[in-house]
């Protein structure tokens, strides 16, 4: 009898810190709204909590996995690449602190796939505060204030960006893009009632309408590469397809004849954007007249002088305010071609941890997506390709991005991943 209630006492305890655990994953969105270090915190707890549940044989089964063990290398690197550029004074707490990201890894994977975690219902609340996000961005745009008073930021001409509740910081659509899209990943192709994938369809336009409202074009045109993707792929009903396609456009044709500035931001320059990545004979092909090429070239011209090791974890902003750069620099940029990062995957990482660090990581991530496909390529599992897709977007070259090594892009990157990785994990031991 004895054994009865402690049993019954320990059954009860692994339900509330289930709960527990699942609280601090549908939270994770509303920490990164509003602050980094609750985010940073949940991060930690959710890495204590695989510590309580799990033991050394589980730790060192996942660490022995080859995707893991080469992200493992690729932080042994970052450790390495430190004492290669100590006089530089590279960031040491990013070089520790980035095996938190392996740890979350390994923990996510395995309270999703060893524990009863309600995936579903983390979903479920993680649609419900992308509502409520989207609700406040559209009262910011239409009022220029959002529900707790924050005013929209106005560009050169009659633009506003958005940023609803996180205030002056202007990066809302990259949470919106991935947790949103992850969700609506997830509900479209694991609901069996197929009467409710209207509701779906909704949610994919309202996505993509959120982020066009933010102003944010990298993003937005992420969005749309998605909504391509999900045409071809998607495995859609033909005249389902067409309805949605029609309320799509009917919607965004509204919005773009009333909103013409923003429209011709988000829409009509793009192309001429686009025609940027034209070669100009006679000039450096990263002589561009734009912001972002400006620190592009910066990069590139640190990574010929480090080439093998860069200049060190977030050294970029140390090295890159030098005249010398500006000879490959388009001339109206010399005077801003500094910032605090290079704003893309591929120009951080040459310039801070060189080519070794860049062939490093893309060992790893080709290998892991090379995994995933062949996993993908046995269950057909539409959820797990469309989450590989929505981390996929994240290397495409030239279109900028928030750093790679910044707490609260990296913490929504390796969530994503995580999730990525869980759900491969999932299918691979059905599959075996």
């Amino acid at each position: 009898m004895l054994n009865g209630i402690k049993r019954t006492m320990v059954s009860i305890k692994n339900k509330i810190n289930i709960k527990f655990i699942e609280f601090l994953l549908i939270i994770l969105p509303i920490a990164l709204l509003f602050s980094i270090v609750i985010a940073e915190i949940i991060v930690v707890l959710i890495i204590l909590s695989y510590c309580l549940f799990s033991n050394q044989n589980d730790f060192i089964k996942s660490i022995k996995d080859p995707i893991l063990f080469l992200l493992i290398i690729f932080w042994l690197y970052l450790f390495i690449n430190f004492f290669i550029n100590y006089e530089n004074s590279p960031s040491f707490s990013r070089t520790l602190f980035f095996g938190r990201f392996i740890l979350l890894i390994i923990s996510i994977n395995f309270l999703i796939n060893n524990l009863e975690i309600n995936i579903k219902k983390i979903f479920k609340y993680w649609l419900l505060i992308l509502i409520i996000i989207s609700f406040d961005l559209f009262i910011q745009f239409y009022t220029q204030k959002n529900i707790l008073g924050f005013e929209a930021h106005k560009l050169d001409r009659d633009i506003f960006r958005v940023s609803g509740f996180m205030n002056d910081e202007l990066k809302i659509a990259n949470l919106i893009y991935n947790f949103g899209l992850l969700a609506f990943a997830y509900f479209f192709f694991n609901t069996q009632n197929h009467s409710l994938h209207k509701y779906n369809y909704l949610l994919l336009i309202l996505i993509i309408l959120t982020i066009f409202i933010t102003a944010e074009r990298s993003h937005f045109v992420s969005s749309i590469f998605f909504l391509i993707f999900f045409i071809l792929f998607g495995g859609l009903n033909y005249k389902k397809l067409i309805v949605f396609l029609s309320g799509f456009l009917i919607l965004m044709s509204i919005f773009v004849y009333t909103n013409k500035e923003l429209s011709n931001r988000m829409i009509f320059e793009i192309n001429d954007k686009a025609s940027i990545l034209k070669e100009k004979p006679g000039k450096s092909y990263l002589y561009k007249d734009n912001k972002y090429f400006a620190h592009y070239s910066v990069a590139y011209q640190i990574f010929k002088d480090n080439q093998y090791f860069g200049v060190g974890l977030k050294n970029f902003r140390k090295f890159c305010n030098n005249d010398k750069f500006n000879k490959d620099i388009f001339p109206g940029w010399h005077n801003r071609k500094c910032s605090t990062h290079p704003h893309n995957f591929y120009f951080e990482i040459i310039s801070e941890i060189g080519g070794i660090g860049l062939f490093l990581i893309l060992c790893f991530f080709i290998f892991s997506i090379l995994r995933f496909l062949k996993i993908f390529s046995i269950s057909r599992d539409k959820f797990l390709l469309f989450n590989l897709f929505i981390i996929l977007i994240y290397f495409t070259p030239f279109i900028p991005r928030g750093s790679f090594f910044n707490n609260w892009n990296a913490i929504i990157f390796w969530i994503i991943f995580s999730i990525l990785y869980s759900s491969y994990n999932k299918l691979k031991k059905i599959n075996d």
